[in-house]
């Protein structure tokens, strides 16, 4: 039975062919989950490249699960990961009610159009999606008078999990799993065993959308090479794998201890 305080999961992935985009690309460049353009890029009033973001309720708490990259056997914490939200006004019910697409959250109580974006070849009007970072506060010393400072700086979470767990034994001596079908060679024992980071966090916007970035960033996305954990586990192990669409960063909405 379903918890009645926590919605169901859902999948965050990537573009699907996002080991042909970025493979060669800058080392600088995160990759979004969830991957793709939102429904209106390139509406009027919609900038072309305008990304997708995932729909959540302002103000919940999020039940973020970020999984161990894994190249076979070996674990890889090479990656951080930020999360970035952004808050919609009433156009996105309008728009999506006309092309009968489930309506996602909104809170800005207006459909007005805002600032003229003028390094944009059309010079058009856009509506205004405000977005903000996942930040953490910074507290000084003390001062002797006048204001005390809180440093506010944009924040990265870094899974540094490089060995899962050690395999306990079944009754009849063997190892056991406690996790399945996550890893290509899932009975090894970093593949079978608690992979997944678990994070609680404040929904700070309508939309969140978590960026993946590489920590060696002196060199590009090598999906064949340095980075053939982070394709292996989100995309296709350097195509040798179809890409399942069920394993990706997991995501859930509640309102637990209220």
């Amino acid at each position: 039975m379903n918890d009645a305080q926590m919605s169901m999961v859902s999948v965050l992935k990537p573009i699907e062919n996002f080991e042909a985009v970025y493979q060669g690309v800058d080392g600088t460049r995160p990759i979004a989950f969830p991957g793709g353009l939102d429904p209106d890029a390139g509406k009027d009033g919609f900038v072309a490249t305008l990304m997708r973001g995932f729909s959540v309720p302002l103000g919940s708490r999020l039940f973020v699960q970020i999984p161990m990259t894994i190249d076979h056997y070996t674990p890889v914490a090479g990656y951080g990961y930020q999360f970035i939200w952004r808050t919609r006004n009433q156009q996105t019910l309008l728009s999506a009610a006309a092309s009968g697409r489930q309506v996602g959250a909104y809170h800005l109580p207006t459909e007005e159009l805002g600032r003229r974006e003028i390094q944009l070849p059309t010079g058009a009007d856009l509506f205004f999606i405000p977005g903000a970072s996942d930040v953490e506060v910074f507290e000084e010393n003390e001062p002797g008078s006048g204001f005390a400072t809180l440093n506010v700086r944009q924040q990265r979470y870094i899974p540094q999990l490089t060995s899962s767990w050690v395999q306990p034994l079944t009754a009849a001596g063997t190892a056991a799993v406690w996790q399945q079908g996550a890893y290509q060679f899932s009975s090894n024992v970093e593949c079978a065993g608690p992979s997944w980071v678990p994070l609680w966090l404040d929904a700070a916007g309508d939309e969140v959308s978590i960026l993946a970035y590489k920590l060696d960033t002196a060199s590009p996305w090598d999906f064949a090479g340095a980075d053939k954990a982070f394709s292996n586990t989100y995309g296709t192990n350097a195509s040798a794998l179809p890409n399942n669409p069920h394993i990706g960063i997991l995501v859930q909405s509640g309102m637990m201890g209220s």
